[in-house]
């Protein structure tokens, strides 16, 4: 039996700016249908690796291959001729939402079809029924299905990342790769965008990369963990191995505090 191909492949992934790097040969290996969450203090290089998975930052001339679904994104510095194929399985979750802000919420989740039509079709906004129907349910599925028709500027940033959400289900994407996607949001928004992309997780086996501050999220909503400090893994295994210990290991004695209010484990 052939074994199946990772979602993601990370090989010795190095990144500079100018004295300062960002992350030091990291390596990682996501299996499809996980559900990720890459977790550090700020600076840990936690937003520039996954980043650098999607090939929107461009790693550094020693590093090695990184794959999408076995699709090259880019090695040795160099994105590949087959990123935007491999980039076309992957829905990116930007922490400010990336939505057009001018045109409605219907829109911006109707872009997510772009990378499936030829670019002619797509200027002139020639989306077929079928794809204005995923639009739709998918707008329903994440619930703000009522707000469709107003423009993204008047929503709120649940409302907003809700849409982005569904913006990558319209993509058909079967991988959800989201940058400190609650970073902006109120507990409530949280949860309910955390609670989202766990169901499309565990119900429509989307594999879910996800960079996070919170710990408690973190516990509550993935099984694994991998943890980077000053640009290294220094823990990459399951989320109940999060100790108090290990917690304070990574982000310093300094944290204590913070641990203690998020309930993190003795």
């Amino acid at each position: 039996m052939t074994e199946a191909i990772p979602a993601l492949e990370i090989h010795d992934a190095t990144k500079t700016y100018g004295p300062m790097r960002a992350i030091s040969n990291v390596s990682l290996s996501v299996e499809r249908g996980e559900m990720v969450a890459l977790i550090g203090p700020s600076g840990s290089g936690k937003s520039t690796l996954l980043r650098a998975a999607s090939g929107l930052v461009v790693a550094d001339t020693s590093s090695g291959p990184i794959r999408i679904f076995g699709d090259r994104v880019q090695e040795a510095g160099k994105l590949s001729r087959g990123v935007r194929r491999a980039r076309s399985q992957v829905g990116f979750i930007f922490q400010q939402f990336n939505l057009v802000k001018r045109i409605s919420l219907y829109a911006n989740v109707l872009l997510g079809a772009l990378g499936r039509m030829p670019g002619w079709k797509g200027a002139l906004g020639r989306f077929s029924t079928e794809d204005r129907k995923k639009a739709m349910e998918a707008l329903e599925r994440v619930g703000v299905i009522e707000h469709a028709g107003k423009r993204a500027s008047d929503l709120s940033g649940g409302q907003q990342q809700r849409g982005a959400i569904a913006r990558a289900m319209v993509q058909g994407a079967q991988a959800i790769f989201a940058d400190e996607p609650i970073a902006s949001l109120d507990p409530v928004s949280a949860r309910n965008v955390m609670q989202l992309l766990s169901e499309l997780n565990s119900q429509d086996g989307i594999t879910v990369v996800v960079t996070l501050h919170q710990v408690d999220y973190a516990l509550k909503y993935c099984e694994r963990a991998v943890a980077l400090k000053d640009g290294h893994v220094i823990y990459d295994g399951p989320t109940s191995g999060l100790t108090r210990t290990r917690l304070i290991e990574i982000y310093g004695d300094e944290y204590i505090g913070v641990l203690d209010e998020e309930g993190a484990t003795s």
